[in-house]
């Protein structure tokens, strides 16, 4: 192996453009089989010979030896000598994944010659005709037209510059001190009645930060396609080990998250899709009989809201079994026989992510160990998002998962609790508000609110019930309980609420008072218990908890 492999700097650009070419490769294999259209043979061509000369230039052999048994492959396929069929993709597809492996793992112990053999055996069936490879001149034109192809195609592409992601978050972390210094400067320079030219030097500088934060806050954005991309290759693959059809559709994959977000929620989505493919679309057979399309339509769309993204995970299978799920959850000692009599459908899909919770009949390595929703749950909970889950049987199943875009730098609402300050995330809150203690109502021992309809009405119809709740309970604050705080309060006084959204419902919390909106930093410290929570540091360099809602309701 060459010295440079050793190089560490040269090593992750070979990794990152590798894994790009990759990509790129079993897209356009996904893209052939659809149309057989040459361009795509082309494209992937072009890739696997660009990552031969690269491994070959790492001296990473393994690599170079298997990319140039691929090539000639595809070569026989563009030159009309091999009929692409079904068993050639499987092996060219086996083949990707090997390269997959040993490009992301340069200590990968693999053997590739029962790789390097299949691909021979293809190139032997067609080679009786004694013109594979038959004419090097018109190989080397044609390789060199390609090469002009792709030449012209780079000038006209937008300059993509590589960035360490430890140099990026650390210039992250930078920028999160220089707002933090920012807010300390104008609270110090407003106490001190400055005068106006300080002042508007002041408003120039957090102009200057703030563009800053966006511009380096704008890097760690990634488009939801660098993890989407991926899913037509693990859809064909599912269903093909399943024997089912299915086919794959993909909105908003333009759409751009935090990376450490992207990362997080990548492994729940293939949980999701596999289960969509196992459990829920049916076989060709059972669709038909149904009078359903006899291929299976998966779809995942991702939407912007705000500062928030929603990503939907629909089929139109056999929706989940609700009786089968109360049953399981019985025998697992989850829930009681009665409170599954009494359960509503609704009720009942909500218990979807409890560990160990599965429904399948059996275990096999694709789903059915009952921790793939468990994942979901647990990863899009804990960047303060929720879970969604409908389903209506024979019509489908719908996961819906709510989350934040930017988890480094949020904007949130300061809470004062009993002498102490919280931030609420602005991605949890719905509404601020203050009401008279004598608004406030009591329903089965509990305390609620009821805001108004849309056109100002309190009524039943255009009212929505709200329960509410002391934060200082929550919090574990002494002397507070649930039901403590408006017993000896004048009827004519008034109490801070905020409204927070909790997995897809409302909740009001109790507070003695809130600030506006604003932007914080996020930073990771170690809790009293020794748990990692979510602080900021506030204007007057004191720490402030950032409050996890989902974990605050559960707890």
């Amino acid at each position: 192996m060459s010295d440079i492999s050793n190089n560490k700097e040269y090593r992750e650009l070979f990794v990152i453009e590798a894994n790009e070419h990759i990509q790129n490769i079993n897209n356009e294999l996904l893209a052939y089989e659809q149309d057989n259209a040459r361009e795509h043979i082309d494209s992937i061509f072009r890739s696997v010979h660009t990552l031969k000369g690269m491994a070959g230039t790492m001296g990473y052999e393994n690599i170079r030896i298997l990319c140039k048994t691929i090539e000639n492959v595809l070569d026989a396929l563009r030159n009309g000598i091999l009929v692409f069929e079904k068993g050639i993709a499987d092996t060219l597809f086996t083949c990707f994944d090997i390269l997959s492996r040993l490009v992301n793992d340069e200590h990968a112990l693999i053997d590739i010659s029962p790789y390097i053999n299949s691909l021979s055996s293809i190139l032997a069936d067609e080679n009786k005709t004694g013109v594979v490879g038959k004419d090097n001149n018109n190989n080397n034109d044609s390789t060199n037209s390609n090469n002009n192809e792709k030449n012209e195609a780079n000038d006209k592409l937008p300059t993509t510059i590589t960035v360490k992601l430890d140099d990026l978050d650390r210039l992250v972390d930078l920028v999160g001190e220089l707002v933090i210094a920012k807010s300390r400067l104008k609270e110090m320079v407003t106490s001190n009645n400055a005068n106006v030219m300080v002042e508007a030097q002041l408003t120039h500088l957090d102009r200057l930060i703030s563009d800053l934060q966006y511009s380096i806050m704008k890097l760690r954005l990634v488009p939801l396609s660098t993890v989407f991309n991926r899913f037509p290759r693990l859809v064909r693959d599912t269903a093909s080990r399943l024997g089912k059809e299915v086919r794959l559709e993909m909105e908003g994959t333009e759409i751009e998250v935090d990376r450490s977000i992207l990362q997080a929620i990548t492994d729940p989505l293939v949980h999701m899709i596999r289960n969509a493919i196992d459990h829920g679309i049916e076989s060709r057979e059972e669709r038909i009989g149904k009078g359903k399309e006899p291929i299976g339509l998966l779809r995942i769309a991702a939407s912007k809201v705000e500062d928030r993204i929603s990503i939907v995970v629909e089929d139109d299978g056999k929706g989940i079994d609700v009786d089968a799920l109360k049953r399981k959850a019985v025998e697992k000692g989850i829930i009681s026989s009665d409170e599954a009599e009494r359960m509503s459908d609704e009720e009942a899909l909500k218990l979807i992510g409890t560990p160990g919770l599965s429904t399948a009949r059996e275990v096999t390595d694709i789903s059915g160990r009952g921790v793939g929703m468990d994942v979901v749950f647990k990863q899009v909970s804990k960047f303060g998002g929720y879970v969604n889950i409908e389903s209506s049987k024979d019509i489908g199943t719908r996961i819906t998962l709510n989350i934040p875009m930017n988890v480094s730098i949020i904007s949130g609402l300061m809470v004062h609790v009993h002498g102490e300050r919280y931030i609420i995330p602005s991605s949890n809150v719905v509404t601020t508000m203050k009401v008279k203690n004598s608004e406030i109502m009591h329903i089965h021992g509990k305390r609620v609110i009821r805001i108004r309809g849309k056109e100002g009405k309190d009524d039943d119809r255009d009212g929505k019930i709200i329960p509410i709740i002391e934060m200082a309970y929550m919090l574990g604050v002494n002397g507070y309980s649930d039901d403590n705080g408006d017993g000896n309060a004048c009827s004519d006084s008034y109490s801070s609420i905020v409204i927070v959204n909790n997995k897809g419902k409302s909740i009001g919390f109790i507070v003695d008072g809130f600030e506006y909106m604003k932007e914080v930093v996020v930073k990771r410290v170690v809790g009293l218990n020794g748990r990692f929570v979510d602080a900021t540091i506030a204007a007057d360099g004191s720490a402030v908890l950032i409050l996890d809602i989902a974990q605050l309701v559960r707890g």
